[in-house]
């Protein structure tokens, strides 16, 4: 049975990391002036690249490679932490909370606290897979939305916000992979990526790299299945 395998940031400290969507494009041949035609874009699939420098750590080294090694090559499937160092966090929206009775301020915003994590984004409506748009509750308290760039997650599923208005639309990419309830929150503070290594060689002469100073990339795809022990 697939296992779904936590990669945790204090064994893999990361020197980069690339997201990005890898697209499938169509494409009807060369016109009369030899140009080529692309018609419309197929499947796109995220991919990730991290980046790990040199390990002196004998410790961390050793629970690295024991990571590397839980995945199985293309067998199981990565819980991986997207690294957004401008994430939607409760830098931009802290945590809310009205007056004894329930009461928010006039304005319709509440007491912050920092310290309390970042104040929700909630689902106004459902949203069916195959769908690229959402709808958020902004209101009870007054918050901020989405950015144009940031990234929220839904069941490991990673999805890049592309436009917005302040009413709490939202059109994302790539488009569903699954449904999205009416009422839950999409987790945009600390979004996560379920995906599968590349190829499986991935890690292969993870020692062998690490020992002679060049750092090391691994490269991962998204992961659809979601049959996890």
């Amino acid at each position: 049975m697939v296992e779904l395998i936590e990669w945790d940031h204090d064994i893999v400290r990361h020197l980069d990391v690339s997201y990005f969507i890898q697209w499938t494009s169509r494409e009807a041949g060369a016109n009369l002036a030899g140009v080529s035609q692309i018609l419309t874009p197929m499947m796109g699939v995220w991919r990730v690249d991290i980046t790990v420098p040199r390990e002196f750590d004998g410790t961390r080294l050793k629970q690295f490679e024991a990571l590397v090694s839980q995945m199985r090559g293309r067998y199981n499937v990565a819980n991986l932490p997207v690294c957004d160092p401008y994430k939607y966090d409760a830098g931009v929206s802290p945590r809310q909370y009205p007056f004894d009775d329930g009461q928010w301020f006039s304005d319709g915003t509440g007491f912050s606290d920092g310290t309390g994590g970042v104040q929700p984004l909630i689902l106004t409506a459902d949203v069916a897979i195959g769908a690229n748009q959402l709808y958020l509750d902004l209101t009870n308290p007054v918050r901020p939305g989405p950015r144009v760039g940031d990234h929220f997650s839904s069941g490991g599923f990673l999805y890049r916000v592309v436009a917005r208005n302040s009413a709490g639309w939202v059109k994302f990419e790539p488009s569903a992979r699954a449904p999205m309830a009416a009422g839950n929150a999409p987790n945009f503070s600390a979004p996560r990526f379920y995906g599968r290594f590349i190829d499986d060689s991935q890690g292969q002469r993870t020692r062998e790299f690490l020992r002679w100073g060049s750092s090391i990339t691994l490269s991962f795809v998204e992961a659809f299945d979601r049959s996890f022990t």
